[in-house]
């Protein structure tokens, strides 16, 4: 069972491990909020910005800056929901990216199934078929002017990563904005704890959701290393 985590501590705004008890005693909604600001935030800045330079200037990493935001999402939502589950992203990407635009309301599935789970699973997005209709995929790393998230062309959904980056920072600002919420605030936090041990916990071997051969070899590396 999992006791212990690799926690974010606001008086010395860095992480270190601890118990999960240890952790809930001192974590409180200020030091959420400057946990989501000053560590989440600002890491998906640098990290979107060094591979979004490295397109404009050299013209490489095409999947790149893709394949940067979305395991950002996929923890926005195990924080918002308390769940490491892909509905919690889906959700996140709805209530939260649909406040800067009402057209996430109808893409955030097709973003992060086909895109999300496409780029991390197999290495390019995934094509969907409705019907007798197929929707397909482009990246374009064109600027995108006005409205154009539910841009699609010739049966592809377009992602305009750059304004999918600028959308999703507003959506954390306005995530970050809610846990001063009176109605909301409370859920938000407690929710917040829930998915961050998840997604933080120190883990057994029994905690590994994988086949005995998996594990054989994972306690191998571990009986090698010195674990």
């Amino acid at each position: 069972m999992t006791t212990h985590i690799y926690g974010y501590f606001e008086d010395i705004n860095d992480f270190k491990i601890s118990t999960i008890k240890q952790w809930e005693k001192v974590m409180t909604p200020t030091s959420a909020k400057r946990y989501l600001k000053e560590h989440l935030l600002k890491s998906l800045e640098d990290d979107f910005m060094v591979a979004n330079s490295a397109l404009k200037e050299k013209n490489v990493g095409y999947f790149a800056s893709p394949r940067i935001i979305f395991p950002y999402i996929t923890f926005l939502g195990s924080l918002y929901c308390g769940e490491d589950k892909s509905i919690s992203a889906i959700k996140f990407m709805v209530d939260y990216m649909g406040r800067v635009s009402n057209e996430y309301e109808y893409c955030s599935g097709i973003y992060y199934l086909g895109y999300r789970n496409g780029l991390i699973h197999t290495n390019m997005p995934k094509i969907f078929y409705y019907g007798k209709k197929r929707l397909g995929w482009w990246i374009s790393h064109a600027e995108a002017i006005g409205l154009n998230r539910g841009d699609h062309l010739n049966g592809n959904k377009i992602l305009y990563p750059e304004l999918f980056f600028k959308d999703l920072k507003k959506a954390i600002h306005f995530y970050i904005a809610d846990f001063d919420d009176p109605l909301r605030g409370k859920t938000l936090f407690s929710n917040f704890k829930k998915g961050f041990i998840e997604m933080s916990k120190i883990h057994q071997i029994n905690d590994i959701q994988a086949g005995k051969e998996v594990k054989k070899y994972l306690r191998k590396g571990l009986k090698r290393y010195g674990l």
